[in-house]
């Protein structure tokens, strides 16, 4: 069922029935919208739960931000509480993709009481930590397309204490469609992803997500690592870590093991950022297994 909250404010994309175990899906991007997860897992998720997408304020279907207006991880929190009171759910289990996962430890965090569970495929905690990995992933994949100027940047940005976010999307976006080996590991993944990000949005819908993702971006100390909050979790937490995953590194992992002492890690070994995309049946399994788990 494809609907909007009673403001017209949010997209949504809800299946399977009212009475299953509910899952909200927080993408990441940010700006990408719940599109591609709902195409992937949609469909299989909801055969057991009840499954909860949304284009995260200011992003493709949802309203365009107005001239000025602000957005920050708050929000974004805000609307999803405000969402699950309209929707009348007690407690609902979150699930929070790259960028989505910050949100969905933040919201954790925030409002445990509303949360029976909390789901993280490969959290982007610590963007500075991420950004490092996929400049230095870059860089031989520059070289390769007989770019060294770039390739030499990725490497000093890489070694750079402080560097812009925006700085490493610019330069990893010279990359044209290779920029999805650095998410994607397996050749026939990377070509459905490519064919469902062009065809699935006209250009404007996409450009309004890329702007929302930029005042997103643009809140003080976004680059600050999040993993300080790992410590004061308290509900059920599954870590979902793609093996050649870039954006969720060693020191997020170790983070995660050391600070939360009940949380699960499922390793994904034939995946890198999408296991929702590479490895479709053992994701379905494990996060339907892991909501019905801790649903009351």
């Amino acid at each position: 069922m494809h609907a909007g909250t009673s403001d017209g404010r949010l997209f949504l994309d809800v299946r399977g029935k009212p009475g299953a175990p509910p899952l909200l899906y927080l993408h990441g991007g940010p700006g990408m919208g719940c599109h591609e997860f709902m195409e992937w897992q949609g469909d299989r998720l909801s055969q057991r739960l009840h499954v909860i997408g949304l284009d995260q304020r200011g992003t493709l279907r949802s309203a365009p931000l107005a001239d000025g207006e602000t957005l920050d991880e708050s929000d974004v929190i805000a609307d999803c509480e405000a969402l699950r009171e309209s929707m009348g759910i007690q407690r609902w289990a979150v699930l929070g993709h790259s960028f989505g996962g910050r949100m969905a430890l933040r919201y954790a965090h925030r409002h445990p009481e509303r949360i029976s569970a909390v789901l993280f495929e490969n959290p982007g905690w610590d963007l500075a930590e991420a950004d490092r990995a996929k400049l230095l992933a870059a860089a031989p994949l520059f070289t390769e397309l007989g770019d060294p100027v770039s390739a030499t940047r990725c490497r000093n940005l890489a070694a750079a204490p402080r560097f812009e976010h925006w700085e490493v999307v610019d330069l990893l976006a010279g990359l044209g469609e290779r920029h999805l080996e650095l998410y994607v590991h397996r050749p026939e993944a990377r070509s459905a992803l490519a064919a469902t990000l062009a065809s699935a949005f006209p250009a404007e819908l996409r450009d309004r997500g890329d702007a929302a993702a930029r005042r997103l971006l643009a809140a003080p100390d976004v680059l600050a690592s999040m993993v300080g909050l790992l410590p004061g979790l308290a509900v059920p937490a599954l870590l979902m870590k793609g093996r050649y995953d870039l954006v969720t590194g060693p020191s997020q992992l170790a983070a995660f093991r050391a600070d939360v002492p009940d949380g699960r890690v499922e390793l994904f070994p034939r995946s890198a950022h999408y296991p929702q995309l590479e490895e479709p049946e053992l994701y379905q399994t494990t996060v339907q297994a892991f909501v019905i788990a801790h649903a009351r």
